[in-house]
């Protein structure tokens, strides 16, 4: 207490007071900023294990649908039919009957035939995306429960003929389930290779499993076998060479190949009607032949066969001979084992996976889809409704709307009734990209091997042009305005023009410099994309890969770079409204960005694409109809439309079969979508 002037002051008691009440509201705000964050963290856990629980699956689900606005009945229909092939990564049938056949593909995706492979139909069921190694049948079943092997997920089991699978891997050792096989007539045992855990065996038909040769066999198993009675198995491995258990994998003992030392074995196979016969091939070997249970054997004459046999199948049905075939995509057949001919070959890339008896036939899983032959000398298709191919381009024809092309990994496909069928109309060949010219007739096609296909009868017959393109993958193809037989590719080699419609073609790179920091490899000159001004012939703008615009105003002869306001030099499609001069741009990340001063200013239009739990990812193709709405095909999230030039989007989704659009086209009133293998047509119900 202090006295002054007759007053008394309290300022001790006040300062300790004021002290005292700072530390208590400091306390009580902490206390409750703590329970705030402690709420706010409970909250987010609670919205994680939601989400992972079930959240995930509502997003999805939502996301397959119409957004809000978009008229009752507008829907995504499958106009596909023709489009049949692609990879068949393993086959297993019930050999008996020719009757029922199962094929999986490199997508964890699996297709059943009931006619011994002539026709197909897709089964439904969640798919790992993994590619499935083996199949195997229950015959006691009819074909209704079904093993399958995915590289990568597993052995997964079902018992409704394929509709619904159950994850049966307790006991592998390794998702990496490389092969299996199962005994004919003791079905419930199931033996499975891995590549990074040795040999396993389920005697319960797949439901458990345990190692089986552990110090014999070593990790990395490649084939197997088995005979009916399950007491011979056969193990190929990758490092060890040939093994056989005379106990149902019991034990184990090195066979002898006549290869020299432990080579790589590939394929296995049995001859049912007489299980002592065996065949194996192995890399860089050929094939071995033994009549006597693997104890003696003989070679394939040297040359005969190439160094990368994958598969072997003995006749069905007592005939005398077997069929072969290499990761080289070659189909082989032998009446002796000894002497072998090339009696088909896949194209360039082209791969047989395996090989399955059917009735009196082979079946082939290949690269290229199935093919069926009925002695092993003569094969044809034999996919019908396996819908695997991979879609890579779409074009409509400008003079009539109803034709279309599709380029696929295995060559361009045409219809000619506005996609409600097709057929292939070239050469079994990957290509990346197709163009229709402006006089209806003139069709080009990119490929994966610096080429472009060309066509001047609306694809009945193809020439390949290589000289003059740059780089490898041709993913672009554009043309100037009506009138004009200039065309540009671009490549992941830079850029080449063409004045004479696709005839002939010159690289014009000069300017296509790839922006490169210090000490980095220089970047590739890769084009992402590329659009022809219509206003001003001669002028195209284009994006490198990560390297953002460049523009050219004389058919490439000198490119320059473009400073733009865009967020990100990632731009993966680019579009223009003709009757506007707005340009379009989709990224990586960003959306959807709008120019309309001629690419120098760019002002972001995304709202709407993306949503915090549903990202669009990258914007694969923009269409612009002629009445002003846009389409956008994005990688995580579909498809979407605009129809007030961009500045807001509503998800256009119902009716996809995935979310991930490659390309949309918009010609005659009629909008198609692509994915990685459907085309879609947008209708109104």
């Amino acid at each position: 207490m202090v006295w002054k002037r007759g007053v008394t002051v309290w300022s001790g008691l006040r300062c300790s007071y004021g002290v005292t009440q700072i530390r208590w509201w400091g306390k009580t705000v902490m206390k409750h900023v703590g329970r705030i964050l402690i709420a706010v963290l409970v909250v987010f856990v609670l919205a994680v294990l939601w989400y992972a629980s079930a959240g995930e699956g509502v997003v999805m689900r939502r996301a397959f649908t119409n957004a809000e606005g978009i008229a009752d009945g507008t829907v995504w229909a499958r106009s596909d039919e023709g489009l049949f092939g692609g990879p068949i990564t393993a086959i297993a049938s019930l050999s008996a009957d020719r009757g029922v056949v199962y094929a999986g593909t490199r997508e964890d995706e699996v297709y059943v035939s009931s006619d011994g492979g002539s026709n197909w139909t897709a089964l439904g069921g969640t798919s790992s995306g993994h590619y499935v190694a083996g199949i195997e049948l229950d015959p006691r079943a009819e074909g209704r429960i079904v093993g399958k092997a995915v590289y990568g997920a597993g052995f997964f089991l079902s018992e409704d003929g394929g509709q619904t699978w159950q994850n049966a891997s307790r006991g592998l050792g390794s998702r990496s389930v490389s092969c299996l096989a199962s005994a004919a007539d003791s079905p419930d045992t199931l033996f499975a290779g891995t590549a990074d855990a040795g040999l396993h065996v389920s005697r319960d038909g797949g439901r458990s499993w345990s190692r089986t040769g552990r110090r014999s066999l070593g990790d990395r198993i490649m084939a197997v076998d088995v005979t009916s009675d399950s007491r011979t198995v056969y193990a190929g491995t990758q490092q060890n060479g040939l093994f056989v258990s005379r106990d149902g994998g019991g034990t184990w003992n090195a066979v002898l190949l006549p290869f020299g030392s432990e080579p790589m074995v590939t394929g296995i196979g049995i001859d049912p009607g007489d299980e002592l016969r065996l065949a194996v091939t192995v890399t860089g070997g050929g094939m071995g032949l033994s009549t006597d249970g693997g104890r003696t054997w003989v070679a394939s004459r040297r040359g005969s066969l190439p160094s990368d046999c994958a598969a072997v199948q003995f006749l069905p049905g007592g005939v005398r001979g077997l069929a072969l075939g290499t990761q080289s995509g070659g189909l082989f057949f032998s009446e002796d084992g000894l002497d072998w001919k090339l009696t088909f070959q896949l194209p360039d890339g082209g791969n047989v996976f395996g090989l399955t008896r059917s009735g009196s036939g082979v079946l082939a899983a290949t690269s290229h889809g199935v093919f069926s032959s009925g002695d092993g000398t003569a094969w044809s298709e034999s996919s019908t409704g396996i819908t695997n191919l991979t879609l890579a381009g779409l074009a409509v024809s400008p003079v009539d709307a109803e034709v279309l092309y599709a380029a696929t990994d295995q060559g361009v496909f045409r219809s000619l009734d506005a996609s409600i069928s097709w057929s292939r109309c070239s050469e079994s060949r990957q290509t990346l990209s197709v163009l229709v010219l402006r006089d209806g007739r003139t069709v080009l096609a990119g490929t994966s091997d610096g080429s472009v296909l060309r066509s001047i009868d609306g694809g009945d017959r193809w020439i390949s042009v290589s000289r003059g393109i740059p780089g490898v993958r041709v993913k672009s193809l554009a043309s100037r305005l009506a009138g004009s037989s200039t065309v540009y590719a671009g490549t992941d080699g830079g850029f080449a023009v063409s004045n004479d419609a696709g005839l002939t073609w010159e690289p014009r790179n000069i300017g296509l410099v790839a922006k490169v920091s210090a000490g980095s490899p220089t970047p590739r000159i890769e084009i992402a994309a590329l659009l022809p001004d219509p206003a001003t012939p001669g002028t195209v703008i284009c994006s490198l890969l990560g390297q953002g615009f460049y523009t050219t105003a004389n058919d490439g002869s000198r490119w320059t770079p473009l400073q733009s306001s865009i967020g990100t030099p990632w731009i993966d499609s680019l579009a223009v409204n003709e009757q506007t001069g707005r340009f379009y741009a989709g990224t990586d990340t960003e959306g959807v960005y709008v120019s309309q001063d001629g690419w120098t200013k760019w002002s972001r239009a995304s709202i709407g694409l993306s949503t915090i739990l549903s990202p669009s990812g990258a914007v694969n193709t923009i269409a612009v109809a002629t009445d002003g709405t846009l389409y956008a095909g994005t990688q995580a999230r579909g498809a979407a439309i605009s129809q007030d030039e961009g500045a807001s989007w509503r998800r256009l989704n119902s009716g996809l079969p995935d979310l991930a659009v490659r390309r949309i086209v918009v010609a005659g009133g009629r909008v198609f979508a692509m994915t990685a293998h459907h085309v879609m047509r947008l209708q109104t119900q």
